[in-house]
């Protein structure tokens, strides 16, 4: 199994994307920390994962709330011993034109995508400095990559940023054998996503060069790499997972 010993946060992992790259990672061998501000999504979660409770802890956790982060962490090490992987998958988007996006509706979106990343990452890394080791990954987006029409330019600028961060942090962290990437999904099929007509999924989907639908777990197996030591050569890149819709 590509994680097995290995201890992993993942956030925002209750439901959709972060609940298929939990059971990915679960079924590699990793120990999980389920970070998510609805507790009971993680704790059904973690139930239905390990029944038992040796190697799933469940954890009510705003990313935007530093101090509540850090207690996230104390909490982790404490039942773990460690954290070797963060995968900062929490996110939100609210989109609207660009007249109808009022101050309120941006600093919404910033704050949970960007700055939550952040904090996570900053909460993390004295503990894999300690460690001499350690694997982020953050869940970027096409729309950062392309600027795609539709996704709104909160969210695309809170991705395009996520792009950044992650660049930085794999020069700053990198002598300290931390690898920093991310992931840029095209449209996933999740039950947020089935909710709109079928035909909407598809026109975000222009241009696929695939016939196969994103997945949760097609995103998880890319985690799933990242996260292993089959990347260890490889830091500060935007990986796109999106069927073709980006050749870059």
């Amino acid at each position: 199994m590509e994680l097995e010993k290995k201890v992993a946060v993942v956030t925002g992992s209750g439901n959709g994307l972060g609940m298929g790259i939990a059971k990915k990672m679960f079924a590699e061998g990793a120990s999980l920390a389920l970070w998510d501000i609805d507790f009971e999504s993680v704790e059904k979660l973690a139930f239905e994962l390990d029944p038992s409770g040796q190697r799933v802890l469940p954890l009510k956790v705003d990313i935007t709330d530093e101090a509540g982060v850090q207690a996230g962490v104390v909490k982790t090490v404490n039942r773990f011993g460690r954290i070797d992987v963060l995968v900062n998958n929490a996110g939100i988007s609210r989109h609207k034109p660009l007249e109808e996006t009022t101050l309120e509706i941006w600093d919404a979106v910033i704050k949970v995508n960007l700055t939550g990343t952040f904090i996570c990452c900053k909460a993390v890394a004295p503990i894999m400095k300690k460690q001499e080791f350690g694997k982020i990954v953050n869940i970027a987006s096409l729309g950062g990559r392309t600027g795609r029409p539709g996704v709104g330019v909160n969210y695309a600028a809170s991705k395009g940023g996520v792009i950044g961060l992650t660049k930085l942090l794999a020069k700053e962290l990198g002598p300290s054998n931390i690898y920093v990437n991310a992931i840029c999904p095209g449209p996933i099929l999740t039950d947020q996503t089935k909710q709109y007509p079928r035909e909407v999924f598809d026109t975000w989907n222009a241009g696929r060069a695939v016939p196969k639908d994103g997945l949760p777990e097609d995103i998880g197996d890319a985690v799933v790499f990242l996260a292993s030591r089959r990347s260890d050569w490889v830091t500060g890149i935007s990986l796109d997972v999106n069927g073709g819709i980006f050749i870059g």
